[in-house]
Order: structure tokens, then C-alpha cells, then sequence
């Protein structure tokens, strides 16, 4: 009985997790192969490499999934980083002090909340498109950003700051333990919070969520809020690995975040998709690209592939959205 009843539960696990099984299962394989034909993959400093540039998307693809999971997009968040950072670059220049740096990390959070709170707005209660909402917006603040700067770079940050994105806490980059803050605090959210079961019944059905009492459009400005201050963040501990500050910061950076969310199960149509997913997903695109860097795979090659990843992820999703139909 005792066994039969272990076999039971362990069916039931695997049928209920059986997306993110397969790509742990697909990230592992790519990790064995990785190990087979590049020696130096397997080492320390590869290692540290991979989780650095790692964090950076799994912070904006966790702000991207909050978007996705209400049935919208945000295509803003490069513009975010850029619009936000070289607005308050200025206060982490040597010479500032301690102060200037907590007004200027104050400042980077307020400027893309409040551009997450015009996205949400548009698409929540002027009806438009998230798509071209958020391209637009987004073209607007980096148009803005270079207007304010006129290709102007600002760089030599004091060590305080720098600290955020270059320094280390028992071992660990300092960017990494910022991206597995974010995960864990909106892994939370989502799955205990009344927030992240609102957010999940507007992105799987906005009507019946209305006649159950939630207030969707609300909902939408909120997801769209989270997104793009969690870019804001992602922005600050960027900028602080970087060590310098340009309008041109972040162009790549939404399409990056969309293609770890899709891979990571995170649907395109809302209301499906978990925080474990995405780690999935950025870890399997950045394991790819640093494979590829090592094996001297040429950048125009690494674009195709990561394209053809993006695809079979997104494959991956209509496939299982058929099923469950």
C-alpha cells in the first residue's frame, strides 16, 4: 500500500511538472555536451561568468513575465535602463556622496515606475495594443535619453557603487544574489500573494476575472508597474557592473527577456507560467551563448541559433496550449 500510494505521488509530480522536468532535462544535456568538447567550461571562473551574465536577464525576464502573465508585452525596458540611468548617473560619479547615491537609486526606481504606470494605463484603460504601446513608449524615453545626454558617457563611479555590480558576498557576484532576490520575492508574490492569483486570472480570462470582483484594469497598471521597476533595478546593478552610463544602454534587452520567459513556459496568451520557468530559460540561452563564445562560434551565427531556441520555445508553449485545450 505504502508503495503504491509513493508510485501515485510521484506520477502525480511528474505529470504536473513535466514542462519544467523537460528543460531542466534540456539544460542539463546542454551542460553535458558543454563539458565534453570545451575544457574550459567546467572551471570556477567560467562558472561565475555564466551566473553573471545570467542575472541580468533573469531580472528582466521575471519584470517581462508580470506583463505576459496579464496577456501584454513590454518592449520598454531597454529604453527604461537607458532613459532612467543616465538621468541620475550623475549621483554615483566619484566625488558623490553616499546620499547622492541612495537619491540617485531613489530617482532610477521613481522615473520607471512612473513610465511602468503610463504603459499600464494605455494599455489598460485607453484599450491600446501592449505591443505598440510599449514600443512607442519606449522610443519616446529613448529619445529622451538622448536628448539629455547629446552622446554624452558618464563613467567612473564611486567604489560604493560599483560595489552593487562588481563586488561579491561569500563567494557569490553581487549581481547574482540581486537576481535571486527579485526571483524569490515575485516567486512569492505569484504563488501567495491575492496579487499574483489576480494577475493570473486577468491574463487567463479578463472577463471572468471582472465579474469575480477583481479590478483588472488595475491589475494591468500594476503588472505593468512591477515590470519596468524591476527593469529600473536590473538598470542600477547593470550600470554599476558596467561602470559607465550611455544612451544606448539596454537595446537588446527586451527581446532577451522575452525569449528566457517564453523558453521558461511564461505564455504569450497570459495566465500561465511559473518564476522556476524562467530560470530555466535564461539559464539555457546564456549556457548556449557561453558555449558558442567558447567553442569561437562567430556572433552572427550565435543570432540565428538563439533565434531558432526562440522558436522552438515558442513552439513549445502553442503545442501545450492545444493540448490542455
Amino acid at each position: 500500500m505504502k508503495l503504491n500510494n509513493m508510485v501515485n505521488k510521484i506520477s502525480t509530480f511528474l505529470k504536473k511538472n513535466i514542462e519544467d522536468l523537460s528543460r531542466v532535462s534540456i539544460v542539463i544535456l546542454l551542460a553535458v555536451i558543454l563539458i565534453i568538447v570545451t575544457p574550459n567550461f567546467l572551471t570556477t571562473t567560467n562558472m561565475m561568468n555564466v551566473l553573471r551574465s545570467a542575472s541580468l536577464n533573469l531580472m528582466l525576464a521575471t519584470g517581462m513575465a508580470m506583463a505576459m502573465l496579464v496577456s501584454g508585452i513590454d518592449l520598454s525596458i531597454g529604453s527604461i535602463i537607458a532613459l532612467s540611468t543616465m538621468m541620475f548617473a550623475p549621483f554615483f560619479q566619484e566625488g558623490r556622496t553616499v546620499l547622492d547615491m541612495v537619491l540617485g537609486i531613489t530617482g532610477i526606481m521613481a522615473v520607471s515606475s512612473l513610465i511602468g504606470v503610463a504603459n499600464g494605463f494605455a494599455v489598460a484603460y485607453i484599450g491600446l495594443p501592449p505591443f505598440l504601446v510599449t514600443f512607442a513608449i519606449g522610443n519616446i524615453a529613448r529619445g529622451y535619453s538622448y536628448y539629455l545626454t547629446r552622446g554624452v558617457v558618464f563613467a567612473k563611479f564611486t567604489p560604493a557603487f560599483r560595489f552593487i555590480g562588481g563586488g561579491e558576498l561569500f563567494g557569490l557576484p553581487m549581481p547574482v544574489i540581486f537576481a535571486g532576490i527579485v526571483l524569490i520575492i515575485m516567486g512569492y508574490v505569484l504563488s501567495k500573494t491575492v496579487l499574483g492569483r489576480k494577475i493570473y486570472a486577468v491574463g487567463s480570462n479578463k472577463e471572468a476575472a471582472h465579474y469575480s470582483g477583481i479590478r483588472v484594469k488595475r491589475t494591468i497598471i500594476i503588472a505593468y508597474v512591477l515590470s519596468a521597476a524591476i527593469a529600473g533595478f536590473g538598470g542600477i546593478v547593470y550600470l554599476s557592473r558596467l561602470n559607465a552610463a550611455e544612451a544606448y544602454i539596454g537595446l537588446d534587452f527586451p527581446l532577451n527577456a522575452i525569449s528566457a520567459a517564453a523558453i521558461g513556459g511564461i505564455s504569450f496568451k497570459g495566465g500561465k507560467g511559473k518564476i522556476s520557468g524562467i530560470i530555466i530559460g535564461a539559464l539555457l540561452l546564456t549556457l548556449v551563448n557561453n558555449g558558442m563564445n567558447l567553442l569561437g562560434i562567430s556572433s552572427d551565427w550565435q543570432m540565428g541559433i538563439t533565434g531558432v531556441i526562440i522558436i522552438i520555445g515558442v513552439l513549445l508553449d502553442r503545442s501545450y496550449i492545444k493540448k490542455k485545450d
